[in-house]
Order: structure tokens, then sequence, then C-alpha cells
């Protein structure tokens, strides 16, 4: 994708619908932190500790990340452009396979919920990409990605499946703070750290991705 549509000015609704997301995606983050550190284990403990404070991070930047909307700046152009509009569906194509290669690995709901999450993040992109207000998309894309869905025991859904009943979002939570935050880069909300954000992100879900069902390091199982 090259850079040939100047983006327009966050709308009222756009603006509306991301800081619903960080919201959301900061608060369930943050949840899934606390799991993560209280009942996690792995062969090398001392990574469930830097994973979680990493999770920990990631939920306070996104609660906190709305403020930079007050006033934008120059957005992200040329290469790293392009590289932010393909981060956003490479991140839920990267996620659908933490449990396992495939769409399919955690039965029926993980599946449609995968797919719908690569499709309405590839629609995003492509509007941003086109300079069209990206609402439309981004706001079932955030409903999608915080279905709670994840029926896996591991023990980083340990507080979801208290709370919910057998069922955690989990899966979809860094993909989506990974898109909010290339939306910002896009959009010149604090682009060098927003894109520096999305970067990180994506790396995180490629070590848990290829990590957990690929290589068992530094777990076994689902995540």
């Amino acid at each position: 994708m090259e850079t040939a549509v100047e983006q327009p000015a966050l709308t009222p609704r756009e603006l509306r619908t991301l800081n619903a997301g960080f919201l959301l995606v900061g608060i369930a983050i943050g949840v899934t932190a606390v799991s993560y550190v209280l009942n996690m284990t792995f062969s090398v403990q001392w990574l469930v500790w830097v994973i979680g404070f990493a999770f920990a991070v990631v939920a306070l930047l996104s609660l906190e990340w709305p403020r930079g909307f007050r006033a934008t700046g120059p957005a992200a152009e040329g290469k790293l452009r392009s590289f932010l509009l393909l981060s956003m569906p490479l991140a839920y194509v990267l996620g659908s396979q933490i449990c396992g290669p495939g769409l399919t690995a955690c039965g029926p709901l993980c599946h449609a919920t995968n797919l719908a999450g690569i499709v309405l993040a590839g629609a995003t992109a492509y509007r941003l990409h086109r300079g069209q207000s990206i609402s439309v998309f981004l706001i079932p894309l955030i409903a999608v990605s915080l279905i709670p869905h994840c029926t896996c025991s591991a023990p980083i859904n340990v507080v979801w499946h208290g709370v919910l009943g057998d069922v955690a979002p989990t899966c979809g939570l860094v993909p989506l703070a990974a898109v909010l935050f290339a939306i910002s880069a896009v959009r010149g909300v604090r682009t060098g750290m927003s894109a520096t954000l999305t970067t990180v992100l994506l790396a995180m879900i490629v070590f848990i991705a290829v990590g957990n069902p690929l290589l068992g390091f530094p777990w076994e199982g689902c995540v």
C-alpha cells in the first residue's frame, strides 16, 4: 500500500470509537495481566513476570492513549505507513495461530471470531488507506475482539473463566491493541510511539503464536 491519500482529521464518531476501544482493551488486558501473573507457570519462571509486566504496561498505555487525540501531528508516511496498514490484518492472522496452526484450533466460535477479526481489520486498513471513515468496520472489530470465546483452561484465563464461566476474550486483545495503536500512528496521534507500540505488540503475538503451539516454549498447551 502506498501513501496516496492524505489522512483527514479524526471525526467525532471515530474519536468516540477509538476512545471506547482503548478503554475496553485497556481494562481487558489489565484483567489478563492479573490472571497471568497470579496463575501462570513457565519452565523459565522469570518470563512470567516479564510478560505479565508487559501486559500491564500495554493496559496502562491503552487507558492513557486517548489523551493524545487532543492534538494530532504528522502522520506516518511511506514504508512505515504501509507497514502499519498491513500490520492490522496481520495481527489477527498471527493471533489466530496462538492455539495451533490454522483458524479452527479452538472450535467453531474461535474459528468465526478469528476469521471475522482478519476480515474486519483488513477492511479497516483499506479504508484508512483510502482516507475514508473507519468506524463502520472498527466498531464491529472491537466488538468481535472482545467476544469471550476461548475455552482453553490455561492459567492466563483463570480470572476470566471465574467471572464469565469458562470462556475468555484473551486471544483477541493484543491484536486489537495493535490495531488501535496502528490507527493512531496513521492518523497522526503520537505517531512515533504509536508505531513502536504496534511493532512491539506484533512481536509479542509472534512470540506467543510461534513459541506456544510450535515450540512448546516457554509453556506447553494453550496460552
